[in-house]
């Protein structure tokens, strides 16, 4: 991905010669440096000699004149020592003396240190030397500037048999003559530090070599570094576009300095280095283009693969191999590897685009179709449905949506084995797909759920017609190994001519109306109007009514009394819940149960029945002290096949301590058909903990002998339906009886629902029902009546204890039957 702030695109080859050119000029450069630093070590060495061998040659003419002088004393000792006046002589022979010896004194003194004769300058001062010698042996030599420098000797001489001191000197400066001849060498002679002077380094210039030219050498000097700083090492200062260096050493009363013009060991420095830099300038520019030229067409073959690269994403293989580069017949390299493994990936990437497309229609192909039945699927059915909506306007033409639902097919996979189950769908698919036109769409949701998209429907066409001949195809009876299955189906219908709809809506509405035919029974449909719509919105507004009922305690329980016709004692109470709406007033179970069966609310609900009538009847038993009565709470078939029901029981009567025998569960006979081999692990398992279970409402189901006897049920509950009209049905009486003896043949309990009349009683009486319950008794009881009425019945709960009925119902208000 592109950045705005991505630097600008730069060639290896230039990176790689900008990096060697960067490294030759580098090492060209640390090169030069220890070159002109071993440079500069060898010319300090060679001036720390130089000024190292003109300090001992200067010291050898220094002894060379102090021997001269010895030898000049030595012949005067000679010469004057039987003088009667030695004085006169020497003044006699000054001059000659001088002019011969270059001397510039003659001194001489008694042995005490009196002065008796002086020529010449430079006295010597009263500073006791002299009284350094302590025998005619001994002789003393100094250096001294006051305000010149002179070299001194005094020695010992005898004159007329004393003892005396002859002092001699000669001025330094034929120190300095010879050495500047011996040597080339500059020598200057400083006196000692003078304030407000404007000599170098603040100090008198008792002596120096050519003087005009030297001055400002010194000048310059004095402005670089200190006095003291030359006698480490000798100083390099520049003047007049010359290089000087210069050294020094004390004498006594200055200092001793010697300089010398270096500039030719500065232009033979300067020289190499300037050799040096072309050198490596050259090593640099042939490197460079010696490593360009052999870095050049490699780079070039990769830069050429570069441009080649762009050719495998577009798929263009052909024209990748026809310009990828043979291999050379010289010796392979990296490049050639590398040209050999972008052409194997070229092929890789060719098979592998092969098999992603082989494998992307297929998977295409299973995206958008049923894999059992080879329908098209759920995705497959909203592209299709899309595109028929799109097609809308154009014509007066509109489409029909079927929203398809196998009845009780979910027993017959539970039953007859998942195997069965799908060879009965692969039949229905194809009797779907032969019931229908080919402009016709049919397609698999999941499950066994299928839709079906009619096109073309004009004016005056006839939908029933597609769908009766759907229910005559599907209902032809189906063979599947041993099994003979007759299939029916429930069907809603939407129609639509507005191509602004949404599929996802239309297939809502088709469900919508799927759920309303399969309400009305097996095979049958339904057409979808806006008052299923209504409903579906008052079901969703009653599940948050029901929600808030429970958190704000708007849900109650009553209990009807179950007696026993022979004894006529109170043997159970059902439990019956009651909803006391806010705004719709007292609500029945039939009023709601029905809309909220599915929902998860209808399990809250159920759970908070549950718990609260176990409550009830612990609160029963110690008020009446009996603990042989049961209390009956109805499951709903959603809350009776929940996984978690067993669990939610055996965890209530444990933490309540009620005992399993006392709990009656009522089932009916749809929550066992829905899926009776749940329905039948789960009663094994509500058995195992000693819970009863009950058949409520039976015979309005569709009751079979075959599975009944597998169910271990306790109690079987006539319906009020077949009890209302025993008084005048022989049809009802003849079912009663049946019932009754197929419970007690199975060693079953039966109770007789809606028991109204003292009739009604006696013939249950005489068929041998055993329980009853209705309003020939009592009504439901809210708690405060029911509380009323144990206290009537005792501890037995025998029906005939009871003072008055009217005592348990009043205030009359109290009743909610």
């Amino acid at each position: 991905m592109s950045r705005s702030w991505a630097l600008p695109f730069v060639s290896l080859r230039w990176k790689f010669l900008l990096v060697l050119a960067v490294i030759m000029t580098l090492l060209t450069l640390s090169l030069g440096h220890l070159a002109l630093r071993h440079f500069g070590q060898q010319r300090s060495l060679v001036l720390t000699q130089q000024s190292e061998f003109l300090r001992r040659d200067y010291l050898q003419t220094r002894e060379m004149l102090v021997e001269q002088l010895a030898s000049v004393a030595r012949e005067l000792n000679l010469r004057l020592g039987s003088l009667l006046d030695p004085q006169s002589e020497l003044r006699g022979q000054w001059r000659e003396l001088r002019s011969l010896w270059q001397l510039s004194g003659l001194h001489l003194h008694q042995i005490q240190g009196g002065n008796l004769l002086s020529l010449g300058g430079y006295p010597p001062p009263d500073d006791h030397w002299l009284a350094g010698i302590e025998s005619k042996d001994q002789q003393l030599s100094r250096t001294r500037c006051r305000p010149g420098c002179i070299l001194e000797l005094a020695t010992p001489i005898t004159l007329r048999g004393k003892l005396h001191l002859l002092v001699l000197s000669t001025p330094l400066e034929r120190v300095m003559e010879v050495l500047s001849e011996h040597h080339a060498t500059e020598l200057a002679i400083l006196g000692p530090p003078q304030q407000n002077s404007l000599n170098p380094w603040n100090r008198a210039i008792l002596s120096l070599t050519n003087r005009e030219r030297n001055y400002p050498v010194l000048i310059a000097a004095a402005a670089e570094f200190p006095l003291e700083q030359l006698t480490d090492r000798p100083r390099m200062v520049a003047q007049g576009g010359r290089q000087w260096s210069l050294s020094r050493w004390p004498i006594d009363g200055g200092h001793l300095l010697l300089f010398s013009d270096v500039s030719e060991l500065e232009l033979g420095q300067r020289a190499y280095l300037t050799d040096l830099v072309g050198l490596m300038l050259l090593c640099v520019v042939a490197t460079t283009l010696l490593g360009g030229w052999l870095l050049w067409r490699p780079l070039s073959r990769i830069q050429a693969l570069q441009r080649l690269l762009p050719l495998l994403p577009s798929r263009d293989y052909k024209r990748f191999r026809e310009r990828l580069a043979p291999a050379g017949m010289g010796f392979r390299d990296e490049v050639d590897r590398l040209e050999e493994a972008v052409g194997e990936t070229a092929d890789q990437l060719e098979q592998l685009h092969e098999e992603v497309d082989r494998y992307t229609h297929e998977l295409e192909r299973l995206a958008m179709m049923d894999t059992l039945t080879g329908l098209p699927n759920r995705t497959m059915m909203h592209h299709e449905l899309s595109k028929s909506l799109s097609s809308l306007g154009r014509t007066d033409e509109k489409i029909a949506l079927l929203f398809l639902d196998l009845d009780e097919f979910k027993r017959i996979n539970d039953t007859l084995g998942h195997d069965v189950g799908d060879e009965l769908l692969k039949t229905v698919a194809n009797r779907l797909k032969k019931s229908v036109r080919s402009m016709d769409t049919v397609c698999r949701l999941g499950g066994d759920e299928f839709t079906v998209i009619i096109r073309g429907l004009g004016e005056g066409a006839n939908i029933h017609r597609i769908i009766h001949q759907i229910f005559v195809s599907l209902q032809q009876p189906v063979q599947l190994g041993r099994h003979t299955l007759i299939v029916t189906t429930s069907i809603g219908v939407v129609f639509c001519d507005n191509p602004m709809e949404r599929p996802e809506e239309l297939l809502k509405r088709a469900d919508l109306a799927m759920y309303q035919a399969k309400q009305a029974g097996r095979s049958n449909y339904r057409v979808f109007d806006d008052q299923m719509l209504e409903l579906a919105s008052r079901k969703l507004m009653l599940e948050g009514d029901l929600r808030r009922a429970l958190e704000e305690g708007q849900m109650a329980l009553c209990l009807q009394p179950i007696l026993s016709i022979r004894e006529q004692r109170v043997v159970g109470f059902e439990s019956l819940v009651r909803w006391y709406h806010p705004s719709r007033g007292l609500l029945m179970p039939s009023e709601f149960m029905q809309d909220l069966e599915d929902s998860s609310e209808i399990l809250a609900l159920s759970d908070w029945v549950l718990k609260r009538s176990l409550k009830l009847l612990l609160k029963l038993t110690r008020l009446s002290g009996n603990r042989e009565f049961y209390i009956a709470v109805n499951l709903s078939p959603h809350q009776y096949l929940h996984a978690g029901l067993g669990q939610r029981i055996e965890q209530l009567l444990q933490e309540l301590q009620v005992t399993p025998g006392r709990l009656l569960l009522e089932v009916t006979e749809e929550s066992l058909i829905r899926n009776l081999e749940q329905a039948l692990a789960t009663m094994e398992r509500l058995k195992g903990m000693g819970v009863r279970i009950g058949i409520d409402d039976f015979g309005t189901g569709y009751s079979s002998l075959s599975y009944l006897k597998q169910l271990p049920f306790d109690i079987l509950k006539i319906d009020r339906s077949f009890v209302r009209d025993l008084d005048s049905s022989d049809v009802d009486r003849n079912i009663v009886s049946s019932v009754i003896d197929l419970a007690h043949n199975l060693g079953r309990t039966v109770i007789a629902e809606g028991v109204e009349s003292h009739d009604q009683l006696q013939y249950l009486l005489r068929a041998g029902c055993d329980h009853a319950q209705g309003y020939l008794f009592s009504p439901a009881l809210d708690e405060q009546q029911v509380v009323e009425l144990i206290r009537q019945l005792g501890c037995t709960l025998e029906w005939q204890h009871i003072e008055s009925l009217q005592a348990v119902f009043h205030p009359l208000s109290g009743s909610r039957g």
